[in-house]
């Protein structure tokens, strides 16, 4: 797979902020309640396989994406439902007023 040069540039630095926020959220996972932890740890997993995908795809190892995708897909889709279970619309802030 040839990636262009800028994008191996690119994708560290991506990477690395994707780090950032999966450190960030590691400490409300860590300190969640029983009955609330699945979110805050779902959140960190996103941002963790997030950053080891950006990396596989800036070195152009195949395999590595291929399974870094195969272990983001289940996460992402598993936000995505029990963000509708919740009632939320994605991608859309719900307004009171």
């Amino acid at each position: 797979m040839d990636v262009p040069t800028v994008f191996r540039w690119i994708m560290p630095a991506l990477a690395a902020v994707q780090l950032v926020y999966a450190l960030r959220a590691l400490r409300p996972a860590l300190r969640a309640e029983p009955g609330r932890r699945v979110d805050p740890w779902l959140t960190f997993a996103d941002h963790a396989v997030g950053a080891a995908v950006s990396v596989a795809l800036a070195t152009g190892n195949l395999t590595a994406l291929l399974c870094g995708l195969a272990v983001l897909g289940p996460i992402l889709t598993w936000q995505l439902v029990r963000h509708l279970r919740a009632g939320g619309s994605p991608g859309i802030e719900s307004r009171t007023g």
